[in-house]
């Protein structure tokens, strides 16, 4: 990775999330959330098969491929950054996200940037428009959410709020799963 790459993510984040919590918490969403919300998102499965670093060719220097999983977007940024010794500039409101995924992380007061995101990857490529039209040709959503910067700054970028990255937590998947032990003890989730 270089300074001046584009950062593209392909796919939406935290849709493998989505679904489990949507599995899991399904009696308690109902009673929140509107039902075609809830069949939306669990017919979220079909997306997470496509998988955007298999449409994506990666050219030796000029394009690399983090996939976004365990710890969502915010994880795969700084896993990215870390690998590469680079900074960051990026545009939370330009990373691609489902509303049902929104409306979900809300309810159950979830981060939807550091959510279980199988079926997404990022992208730092010379040319981010480049990824994105193989994407599209693929029929995959993405986005061009920030640059590849000098030093070792990681910004995040929100309106006019300008924050640092940190370092990953844990997903907050694990924060549904201890919820859900702590309510009802005698329903174990595998881990």
């Amino acid at each position: 990775m270089k300074p001046g790459q584009d950062l593209v993510v392909g796919g939406c984040i935290g849709l493998e999330g989505t679904v489990y919590a949507a599995e899991r918490e399904k009696e308690r969403l109902g009673r929140m959330l509107p039902q075609d919300l809830l069949r939306t998102a669990l017919g979220f499965r079909k997306e997470l098969e496509r998988r955007p670093e298999g449409a994506v060719r990666v050219e030796e220097g000029r394009v690399f491929v983090e996939a976004v999983e365990k710890g969502g977007i915010l994880a795969a940024l700084w896993d990215m950054a870390e690998r590469y010794q680079a900074g960051l500039a990026v545009y939370l409101r330009r990373i691609p996200i489902r509303q049902e995924t929104v409306e979900i992380c809300e309810a159950l007061d979830l981060n939807p940037y550091e959510l279980l995101s199988g079926g997404c990857a990022l992208f730092a490529a010379d040319n981010g428009n480049d990824v994105l039209f193989q994407l599209e040709e693929a029929g995959i959503c993405g986005a061009v959410i920030g640059k590849v910067t000098g030093g070792r700054d990681r910004l995040i970028l929100n309106g006019e709020v300008r924050s640092y990255l940190n370092r990953p937590a844990p997903d907050e998947i694990e924060k549904l799963k201890k919820k859900t032990e702590e309510v009802r003890p005698w329903i174990r989730i595998p881990r």
